[in-house]
């Protein structure tokens, strides 16, 4: 994308005032609606897939830059928005609970638009898996939004949260990404030291090696996660089993935040991973979760040489316009109702006027379609300049 940065999203308590909430509703569907008379479906949809737009959008509407409610807040604004206007896009799925009601809500997109249900459903659950799973950088999911759109356009917006330093980080997914090599568009959090990221582009013979590993005899499997978990107990005879001195890549899993002692293995996940065709099936695998990931893919570089990116992928430190309206608590200014008001106006004005321009754009190519058919001149049905 081209930027980079830190942006810090601590855990915010308390609540968005109703007064407030109410305006960013508002304000959040106006824009909406304009972007897409502007741009169109998709084209707003990737908008949102892209984290320095997102941010901006947030900050925009009056939500602190500098907090976790950055994430929920503004989807959720976005989603009551949405729907109440016919653009063609809702928000399904939310923060906590609301989560998981994301594959009944896209089953209710089908009663009005013609979309791809099962498809829809299959990115949502993998998406959460590829930001748990995949990806394991200290943060726990607690939301998962998707932007859908009529044509069937989708982007991701999920949000972890890391309790022992009291930080989230939000991850953006975009339709059009590979979505296990290199599938955000952006990371916006606190850059830690390290991270497991098995959906990066230097993952990528790590991953077909995870693959093989996992075709092999779970026993052969459990076998090589007994020589590493010998290998993190520092015994010498492994070592030299490797080499007279343990791979460098091998030092960061033993300092630092990140635990290679909490990785173990689901036999059970591995006995039905076994016919798995590619990386997104075994990411689906039930039970295959964060810990047995962990230890495959510290077999495959332990054992099999096929190195893992450690690096912590979070990239994104946007807050430009955190000071249009102020913020929730006060950061940078305490938000005005009167000029928010005042502002609501203008961009409901700007609307107004976008549909009636459309409106007539509309009716003036009508009767000059007509005036051709009848062999009239033309140049009384152009529009005049306002």
């Amino acid at each position: 994308m081209g930027v980079s940065g830190i942006a810090d999203l601590p855990l915010h308590g308390g609540h968005v005032p109703p007064w407030l909430y109410s305006r960013m509703v508002k304000l959040s569907g106006l824009i909406a609606e304009l972007l897409v008379d502007k741009h169109g479906i998709k084209d707003t949809i990737r908008l949102f897939s892209n984290p320095l737009f997102f941010q901006a959008f947030n900050n925009i509407i009056g939500m602190d830059w500098d907090s976790s409610g950055s994430t929920t807040i503004t989807t959720a604004a976005l989603k009551e928005a949405l729907s109440k206007k016919d653009v063609g896009i809702r928000v399904v799925g939310g923060k906590g609970v609301y989560a998981l009601n994301a594959p009944a809500e896209i089953n209710e997109l089908s009663r009005t638009w013609d979309v791809d249900v099962d498809s829809l459903k299959f990115v949502s659950r993998l998406s959460a898996k590829i930001d748990n799973t995949a990806l394991q950088d200290g943060y726990r999911l607690y939301h998962h939004a998707m932007l859908v759109g009529s044509d069937g356009t989708w982007t991701v917006i999920q949000q972890g949260l890391n309790e022992k330093i009291r930080y989230a980080r939000r991850y953006h997914i975009w339709m059009e990404n590979d979505l296990v090599n290199e599938p955000h568009t952006g990371i916006v959090g606190v850059k830690g030291n390290h991270a497991l990221n098995m959906v990066s582009r230097a993952s990528g013979d790590a991953r077909n090696a995870v693959l093989d590993i996992v075709h092999q005899d779970p026993n052969k499997v459990v076998r090589d996660w007994a020589v590493i978990k010998a290998m993190m107990k520092g015994n010498t005879t492994i070592l030299t089993y490797l080499g007279r001195e343990p791979p460098k890549y091998y030092n960061p899993y033993l300092s630092g935040s990140f635990r290679p002692y909490l990785a173990s293995l689901n036999e059970d996940a591995l006995r039905q991973a076994r016919n798995v065709n590619d990386f997104k099936d075994l990411l689906l695998i039930r039970g295959l979760g964060p810990s047995t990931m962990l230890a495959l893919a510290l077999i495959a570089e332990l054992i099999y040489r096929d190195p893992v990116d450690w690096e912590d992928p979070a990239n994104i430190d946007p807050r430009r316009y955190a000071f249009a309206l102020g913020g929730k608590d006060g950061s940078p200014y305490p938000v005005n109702k009167e000029v928010y008001d005042t502002v609501i106006d203008i961009v409901q004005a700007i609307v107004d006027r976008a549909r009636r321009d459309s409106g007539l754009t509309i009716y003036l190519r009508h009767l000059a379609k007509v005036a051709r058919q009848l062999n009239l001149p033309t140049d009384l049905v152009r529009p005049t300049p306002p």
